[in-house]
């Protein structure tokens, strides 16, 4: 045939710029003008990126709502160092290409290319027929125990390096694999990626549907959900989740295994042994420690099990004892089997598969391992189930770096039109799948994602814009510089921000007043009324007082018509130095209740009130002047001093840059005398959740100025709320 011929398996050929240059250049025009469009409602162009919205932090000025589920679903939540499951994305919706057909299947039949003059035919099995094993079509039907690396295994290993990093390979269920997810296996020094772990999970979910049927008795946990359970064990939840369906599972299992990551350094097996009580684990390092994260973990676990045990039809399952917290956690392996420092995440596969409950049921060592890890990259490739469509382009290239009759080999033709309307229709898909994901998340999680996209953002100019804004009462304008700023820990609570939450939390009481033809109960005033009165400044430096202004800042609230003199109590949040305070006047009791949720002086202690005689003072000489021309003759007209003044404990403690969002907290859960507060694990948390509720604002202005996966979230939100 004159000539080396040269068949590259499996991908584009990186080294040879001339061989794909329309290839790259579609790739890149495609990704370039999906994320230029992202600001465009996904309803009417519905442009994802696969590769941006889970590998790569997005361009500070560009949001899908799937890159929101990574950061989430990495804290769903939070930041990274208080819950790295936010770290771990969800899958990336596919690609429409229905297919059947690994990125290998097609190798396995002889290629050739007839030249239009010469009729010659290039060959894959030329020369050496290096391939020529592929074309027995071989594909794996069940997982292995012989790791021996045969020639259908080289050449799938050839096909993963000389793919492109950010080609999905292998897809088993939901799962989605890239190459350079995939390619770590291929090296001895290389930690597993999450992507590895959850494919060959699945792999083992298969085989022992097929082995056992409607029998199965073992339950394989993936990372993620893992995660999950250790973040609710964490910060606790508030009601049923999606993960709360999933724990439900566990209750038809006898066994179920957990994958347990510790800080992104280690993994190791937890097994739930219902027939022994006990929670079994296998290390393959042996460290010695007190399992912190395992403990956090089964929290979690309790929290849903909790949950479970008081919906209808508990008794319908297996398990005698569910309090898994108090079940004794065993170590299982005496001493240390793994040997180097990159294949804990395959000794637990290991033990996932072979772990019975009361031993392994074949040898687990570290020259087993080795093996295995080649090995591995190989089954999930040529897995039977793996559904990854041929992504590969077959054409004769031209270099001066190889021969001329070196070639790449496809499955069809590239096409450029045709690839652009494929990604059309891909990117509709990829959203719908998207849009399906976010629906089965809980509020929690959703809003996790969204705290996560803010905090990663770094642009000045997208920083300025404004995401929320009202114009009623008076408006209020909140850029995404200031919202991004709540999530600071060290930063107290803006008082515009304050002031919106308050709009808000007054607007939802307007809502549920409406939808129950009832009586506004409770007047919420904002900081506008503490701050025309100038508290705290020298009495040379006060301006003088606008009283209508200050008639204003007590009136009714816009959107119902009701009067404040009939309330039975209002709510006057005041800042000073030291925090924000929260005074409730409760009307029919002629009581005040005092919420501070700052540390108590120690110069107090003895006489706690004395802390609050002078703002008291001041609320008794400002409230009437303001109410007698707001509601003259009511009872707010009265000196409140003279009232009962009752301080509310347990509130305090807290840093004084809290203060602000636990304040709006108390005003929106009290309720008979008391606060109602959710569990909440710490000052993150509060700022998330106040956050939260500030971007669902329905009298929002600049909605449309947050991106559309932004919206997406928001409307996911929404519509759960309504449910409540």
């Amino acid at each position: 045939m004159g000539g080396r011929k040269k068949a590259k398996l499996g991908g584009r050929k990186k080294a040879k710029p001339s061989v794909s240059i329309e290839e790259e250049k579609l790739h890149n025009n495609v990704e370039k003008n999906i994320v230029e469009d992202f600001y465009d409602h996904p309803s009417k162009k519905a442009k994802y990126v696969e590769s941006s919205i889970m590998d790569h932090p997005l361009p500070s000025h560009t949001i899908s709502a799937s890159s929101l589920v990574v950061s989430e679903c990495e804290e769903s939540i939070g930041r990274k160092s208080d819950d790295q499951i936010n770290s771990e994305p969800l899958p990336t919706p596919p690609s429409p290409i229905k297919s059947t057909l690994s990125p290998v299947s097609e190798l396995n039949k002889e290629e050739t290319i007839s030249a239009d003059d010469d009729k010659k035919t290039f060959s894959a099995d030329d020369d050496k027929q290096q391939y020529k094993p592929l074309i027995n079509n071989v594909i794996y039907d069940h997982l292995p125990q012989d790791y021996t690396i045969t020639q259908q295994d080289e050449c799938a290993h050839d096909v993963i390096l000389d793919s492109l990093e950010e080609e999905i390979l292998v897809k088993i269920e939901d799962v989605y694999v890239k190459q350079r997810n995939l390619v770590c296996l291929l090296y001895k020094d290389k930690w597993l990626d999450d992507e590895v772990i959850n494919a060959y999970i699945c792999c083992l979910k298969e085989q022992a549907y097929a082995q056992n049927q409607n029998d199965a008795k073992v339950y394989f946990e993936n990372p993620f959900v893992t995660r999950l359970l250790k973040r609710d064990g964490e910060i606790g939840i508030h009601g049923p989740t999606s993960l709360t369906n999933i724990v439900n599972n566990y209750l038809n299992h006898d066994l179920i295994h957990l994958p347990i990551n510790i800080k992104d350094s280690h993994w190791y097996l937890a097994s739930i042994n219902l027939e022994k009580s006990e929670i079994q684990v296998l290390d393959s390092l042996c460290w010695e420690h007190n399992r912190d994260d395992l403990t956090i973990t089964l929290q979690g676990l309790q929290y849903h099990l909790d949950i479970l045990k008081r919906q209808e039809n508990w008794s319908n399952h297996k398990w005698k004892d569910i309090d898994v917290t108090k079940w004794t956690i065993t170590e299982q392996l005496q001493e240390p089997i793994q040997k180097d420092s990159s294949s804990c995440g395959l000794f637990m596969l290991k033990f996932m598969e072979y772990w019975t409950g009361h031993t392994l049921s074949h040898l687990v060592t570290q020259e087993i391992i080795t093996s295995f890890r080649y090995k591995l990259a190989a089954i999930l490739l040529c897995w039977k189930n793996n559904t990854a469509p041929p992504t590969t382009v077959f054409e004769e290239i031209d270099d001066s770096e190889g021969h001329p009759d070196d070639v790449i080999m496809s499955d069809k033709p590239f096409d450029q039109n045709q690839s652009n309307h494929n990604n059309s229709l891909s990117a509709e898909n990829r959203y719908q799948s998207l849009m399906s994901i976010l629906s089965n998340l809980s509020i929690h999680e959703l809003v996790g994602g969204l705290c996560n996209y803010i905090i990663s953002i770094n642009s000045v100019e997208t920083l300025e814009k404004i995401w929320i804004q009202s114009s009623k009462p008076y408006p209020i304008s909140l850029t995404l510089k200031t919202l991004q700023g709540m999530l600071n820990n060290e930063l107290p609570m803006d008082p515009d921000y304050f002031n919106l939450v308050v709009r808000n939390i007054m607007f939802d009481d307007i809502q549920m007043v409406k939808k129950r033809r009832g009586l506004i109960k409770k007047h919420y005033l904002d900081m506008c009324f503490w701050m025309t009165t100038d508290f705290g400044r020298h009495p040379n430096f006060r301006k003088k007082l606008d009283v209508e202004q200050l008639a204003n800042s007590v009136r009714s609230w816009p959107g119902i018509q009701y009067s404040v003199s009939s309330c039975k109590s209002i709510h006057i949040p005041i800042q000073s130095e030291s925090g924000f305070i929260l005074f409730v006047l409760e009307k029919d009791t002629r009581t005040v209740y005092i919420l501070d949720p700052t540390p108590i002086d120690p110069i107090y202690q003895r006489n706690p009130h004395a802390k609050y005689v002078h703002r008291l003072l001041w609320i008794a000489e400002y409230l009437p002047k303001a109410m007698s021309k707001a509601c003259p003759g009511s009872t707010w007209n009265e000196n409140i001093f003279l009232w009962q003044q009752k301080i509310v404990h347990d509130i305090s403690g807290h840093k004084r840059e809290l203060s602000g969002f636990l304040v709006t907290f108390f005003m929106s859960t009290w309720e008979d005398q008391k606060v109602n507060l959710p569990f909440l694990k710490d000052g993150y948390e509060v700022r998330k959740q106040v956050l939260g509720k500030l971007l669902t604002f329905k009298e929002n202005e600049r909605e449309d100025n947050m991106p559309a996966g932004v919206q997406d979230f928001i409307s996911c939100i929404r519509k759960i709320q309504a449910k409540m």
